[in-house]
């Protein structure tokens, strides 16, 4: 048992911490650099301007204007959500979900598709989308899921106790509306943080419309210093640095708030909150909110990328991109859950300290940007050492240890269920290892895995700065055909890419969905352990 914790430790070391240290350590030591060109795509010229402060002042002034406009927004529909019942709260909770799993370049596409007709382009929204202001619009879509999913919480454990207490003191209108926005302060000030950070390490957004607008921006000038003949690695790891850096001042930012008004939450764990129908201006507010959303968000950009997808149909298309990095994708969560399932697995017993640095680590892993784990990744395996840059193998690899925090958290709860009593009996009464392996654990864990399988395989079905400084020449994945339709003008091409990407994962989530439920597995789920004993 110790060997396999030091193997799976040395394993997370070698994929996680050292590609991301020998990235960023460049600027500090001197260090032998590669100068080989780099695969690159079609994506613009943005990188005549990528040079100097611009970029990371562009980035920074992007996500403070995100987080000021998504912490109040997200806070008060998360009250909505979470105090009021009705319709309009279910479409408003579930256009919130589609707007997070939707990708964000994907997204973009959908408008640039809008906005390709000649009388809208040459309009004022035209004008107004094509700078500044549509990068901005697109940053707030893509950050409100985060920022009213951090608030829920809050409200979700407010207790009703306080309201009801303010009305029998017959406090003032402004007096009961100060008590919830001091409630609400610190969930305020995590969905600001998240919105920001969100914002300024997107990669999406900028190799799409940023580089149509030709604004520069951090993370698009990072890919450019990489793209580049000789690489710039030293440049892009100091580019990398300040993204780290604006990250790391943002989550303090979040944390002094919280701590400063922490109090304000000691009363928020009673008696919860009784969902209430809205009426009147609070009806017609979110059914607005929710019209807003789903047709800016969601209904807009869906509907013109099936509208081009038809208009061109006998345009061709990379459509083999789509069962590649469907097997991309299957490949790396199987790969990231087996990793997950066994950390899970030899942690159990173990000290805190030892729990608390894993998870530290793996959260950390997940604040670091995936352009700078795949800027990492060309670093450390592109020399005589660990040749493995240009390979599908290092392509999948990465794709695992991007995916791998997200796994963990999704099969942490589910494994903590188990009870502990289901190993012994299994080994009182002489069961083999496989028969243990696969009866007991794989038939209890079944449906949460699935979940955690599925998001893992759209993850990295769409995902797009890995792929695009890892993919093997000549056999690009999903979200580089994609961005490369979009570059060279044809939307017909991205948008079938897109909706059939999007249909394929459907299908695979229903089959499999309805293949466990059929099968009979996962007695689990209703969180009885005693259905399973003997």
């Amino acid at each position: 048992m110790r060997a396999a914790r030091a193997a799976l430790l040395g394993l997370l070391a070698l994929v996680l911490l050292y590609p991301l240290a020998r990235l960023l350590l460049m600027p500090l030591v001197s260090m032998p650099l590669v100068s080989m060109p780099l695969v690159s795509i079609p994506l613009g010229t943005a990188a005549d301007a990528a040079a100097g402060w611009r970029p990371w002042l562009n980035s920074t002034l992007f996500a403070l204007l995100t987080g000021l406009i998504v912490a109040p927004m997200g806070a008060a529909i998360a009250h909505a959500l979470e105090t009021r019942s009705g319709l309009a709260a279910r479409a408003l909770g579930l256009g919130l979900w589609g707007l997070f799993l939707l990708p964000g370049y994907v997204l973009t596409t959908g408008w640039l598709v809008v906005f390709s007709r000649p009388l809208l382009r040459n309009g004022l929204f035209g004008h107004l989308f094509l700078g500044e202001a549509g990068l901005a619009f697109l940053y707030v879509l893509k950050a409100l899921p985060f920022a009213v999913f951090v608030a829920r919480s809050t409200f979700a454990s407010a207790s009703a106790s306080l309201r009801e207490a303010a009305l029998v003191l017959r406090l003032p209108g402004w007096r009961r509306m100060a008590l919830s926005l001091r409630l609400v302060l610190p969930a305020m000030a995590a969905a600001f943080a998240i919105g920001a950070i969100e914002t300024m390490q997107d990669f999406g957004i900028p190799a799409t419309l940023g580089v149509t607008a030709r604004i520069p921006i951090l993370t698009y000038s990072i890919y450019r210093r990489l793209d580049t003949t000789p690489t710039d690695f030293t440049g892009a790891a100091l580019l990398c640095w300040w993204l780290v850096a604006s990250a790391a001042l943002l989550t303090l930012l979040q944390c002094a708030v919280q701590r400063r008004w922490r109090a304000a939450l000691v009363h928020g764990k009673a008696r919860g909150q009784v969902r209430r129908p809205p009426a009147g201006g609070e009806r017609l507010g979110l059914a607005v909110a929710a019209l807003l959303l789903w047709g800016l968000g969601l209904a807009m950009p869906l509907l013109a990328l099936a509208g081009v997808a038809l208009a061109g149909a006998g345009e061709g298309g990379a459509l083999h991109a789509v069962p590649r990095s469907l097997g991309y994708g299957v490949l790396a969560a199987s790969l990231a859950l087996c990793v997950s399932a066994a950390l899970l697995r030899l942690q159990h017993g173990r000290h805190p300290l030892f729990r608390g640095v894993i998870h530290a680590g793996l959260t950390a892993n997940m604040a670091v940007p995936g352009l700078v784990l795949g800027a990492g990744y060309v670093v450390a395996f592109n020399n005589d050492v660990l040749p493995l840059y240009g390979t599908a193998l290092l392509l999948v690899i990465a794709y695992a240890a991007g995916a791998l925090p997200m796994a963990i958290r999704l099969l942490d709860g589910a494994m903590a269920q188990r009870d502990e009593r289901l190993d012994e009996a299994a080994r009182i009464f002489a069961l083999s290892w496989p028969t243990r392996l696969i009866d007991i654990e794989a038939a209890s864990l079944i449906r949460p895995a699935l979940h955690a399988w599925l998001l893992v395989v759209g993850a990295v079905m769409f995902e797009l700065p890995v792929s695009e400084l890892l993919y093997v020449p000549g056999q690009m994945p999903l979200g580089v055909a994609i961005v490369s339709a979009d570059m060279m003008g044809r939307y017909g091409a991205a948008a079938r890419l897109a909706l059939l990407a999007m249909g394929v994962l459907a299908m695979l989530a229903v089959g499999l969905t309805w293949a466990v439920r059929l099968s009979g597995h996962g007695a689990l789920r209703s969180g009885r352990r005693d259905e399973l004993l003997p």
